[in-house]
């Protein structure tokens, strides 16, 4: 996964509308009728838990097996989106002082930032005199992490998501470690029953299309199909979709290549929508090699998702299904 570390560049959207003059039929809004249709972070709020009190100390287990006890949560520093998520959804905003570059979240744009990409300066996040450190374990280098323990700063690393399954340690996890497990344990369920309400609606809708997840980066000549594992694969699935990658039995991500995307045969393509504009916006994806011979680029059907909605897997994941899931039903609806 070490991927998701490079930097991406801005999306960018075209459109073109259609409507129908037959009988009367359920209405699509006019955003998933664009092309590329455009899932927006800023369209999803955040579930805020009851702000409850810290229960303090704690001692808690880190994913690099360290232990890890918390006495102070008043300071906190996020090393990345979804963690960031999940300690503003429990309560924990007003107290995040610092964050890293990837955290891009926009109500943390004025935090200052203690990394460039994952590689974090032990020396800006002292300046912050955290209390409290919470990343996964991709945050690093190694070295940093180890000299601010060194420096007795209390360091949570949590275990990586990239399916739906691994959603609850994580959030269990982290509301454990700022004391309020209480909290943890409602958030949690709250995430949950959308998560389930949202599997039994794609299933419901049994749209099936082939969907393939494309990493681009152009800026970079970065061109890459996903797989089983890149996260994307769970989110396709979940929405209803087959992920073509998975089909073929390839890795989490494999280079594009002619061959690879015409045997995938995809209806739609999904993106990040920082990688889109970097490629020339949905004209220049669907001039990548191979892409023109595929029904997806016949049909315009692109989907770019906001980076830091697609791998979150945290409160709006199942608020993400459900756009997603309507997103290929209005794709693949008949014309009229």
């Amino acid at each position: 996964m070490l991927i998701f570390a490079v930097a991406f560049t801005q999306a960018a959207t075209s459109c073109t509308n259609s409507s129908s003059k037959s009988t009367p039929t359920t209405s699509i809004p006019s955003s998933l009728t664009a092309r590329p249709i455009v899932i927006a972070a800023a369209d999803f709020e955040l579930p805020i838990t009851d702000n409850a009190k810290s229960k303090l100390p704690v001692t808690v287990k880190s994913a690099d097996d360290q232990t890890v006890t918390v006495t102070d949560t008043s300071r906190i520093i996020v090393l990345n989106d979804a963690i960031a998520e999940i300690v503003i959804s429990l309560g924990f905003f007003e107290n995040i002082i610092g964050r890293d570059a990837t955290t891009t979240l926009e109500m943390l744009k004025a935090i200052p930032k203690v990394s460039s990409g994952h590689d974090v300066s032990a020396e800006s996040v002292l300046a912050l005199s955290p209390t409290l450190i919470i990343g996964d374990t991709r945050s690093g280098p190694p070295e940093a992490i180890q000299q601010l323990r060194g420096a007795g700063v209390s360091i949570l690393l949590a275990p990586e998501v990239w399916q739906l399954s691994d959603i609850a340690p994580r959030i269990s996890l982290i509301a454990e470690a700022l004391g309020v497990k209480e909290s943890g344990q409602k958030l949690l369920q709250e995430t949950q029953t959308q998560i389930d309400q949202a599997l039994t609606e794609s299933k419901t809708n049994q749209i099936n299309p082939r969907v393939a997840f494309l990493y681009v980066r152009g800026t970079a000549s970065v061109f890459l199909l996903g797989g089983k594992g890149s996260g994307a694969d769970e989110m396709i699935r979940a929405a209803g979709g087959i992920d073509v990658g998975t089909d073929l039995g390839l890795a989490s991500f494999t280079p594009l290549t002619t061959e690879a995307i015409v045997k995938a045969n995809p209806d739609i393509l999904v993106v990040l929508s920082l990688g889109l504009k970097s490629v020339g916006g949905i004209d220049g994806l669907l001039e990548l090699p191979g892409i023109a011979q595929t029904p997806a680029a016949r049909n315009r059907s692109v989907i770019a998702i906001d980076d830091d909605l697609l791998f979150s897997f945290g409160p709006r994941t199942g608020s993400l299904i459900v756009r997603l899931s309507d997103s290929f039903g209005a794709i693949m609806k008949p014309a009229n």
